[in-house]
């Protein structure tokens, strides 16, 4: 009987303290997802907008991968649309795209030209938010 009620004490403190945060915005998934994509996104766009990528808007960008998400990625178009905060700017030839997600008080920024995240910052509780268009702005000209 004592290892019965054992058993079952040690069962549920494993499982209590397994739980796993299923409302995570922001996983190794996500990032990696987040440069691969969008270094695919712009050679795609490249030839749509006839080489120029100087007026790419964020919504354009938002439309564009919700319609040709791939199967390897799915789920992407969400979390990039999940974002509390975004900042979006474009050249000739790549974009840049920063992202803040709240609850995590993380921040992304990628540059398209690259196929690694160029930037990942978490914030402390008690550290200032620095501005996406400052951050975003380190990266457009790579």
């Amino acid at each position: 009987m004592r290892f019965i009620v054992f058993a079952i004490i040690s069962l549920s403190i494993c499982a209590c303290s397994c739980s796993k945060d299923i409302n995570r915005e922001i996983d190794q998934d996500f990032i990696s997802d987040l440069a691969s994509e969008n270094n695919r996104v712009a050679g795609d766009l490249y030839f749509e907008y006839n080489s120029d990528l100087s007026n790419l808007t964020y919504d354009s960008y938002l439309t564009f991968i919700t319609k040709n998400e791939k199967p390897s990625s799915i789920g992407f178009s969400k979390k990039v649309k999940n974002a509390d905060y975004h900042y979006f700017v474009s050249n000739k030839n790549a974009f840049v795209i920063a992202l803040y997600y709240i609850n995590e008080r993380t921040m992304l920024c990628d540059n398209s030209n690259t196929s690694f995240l160029d930037s990942v910052k978490v914030v402390g509780v008690n550290d200032s938010i620095p501005g996406l268009s400052k951050v975003a702005s380190r990266f457009i000209n790579k």
